[in-house]
């Protein structure tokens, strides 16, 4: 009986180590997911603004999408100040 309880808890403390090494691959794949997130975001960002200095149609195009988009008063306000709205 012993030797299976000593079996039994080192088989829940490799469970637990197992879990925590899963739970630390996900975060790194999470953060990994953020960080390309935000990276397309900036690219796509800095390809419309570029644009729009050199044409007028995309600069009325993405007003209308900021109009329509950006709700929050605190944003709306900044975009003002900034001459996008």
């Amino acid at each position: 009986m012993a030797t299976q309880n000593g079996k039994l808890e080192a088989l829940r403390k490799r469970e637990a180590e197992i879990k925590a090494r899963i739970a630390e691959a996900e975060a790194v794949e999470k953060a990994k997911a953020r960080k390309e997130d935000t990276r397309v975001k900036v690219l796509i960002g800095s390809a419309f603004v570029a644009d729009t200095a050199k044409n007028p149609d995309t600069r009325a195009g993405v007003v209308t999408v900021l109009e329509r988009a950006i709700v929050a008063p605190k944003d709306r306000a900044f975009l003002k100040e900034k001459g996008w709205l």
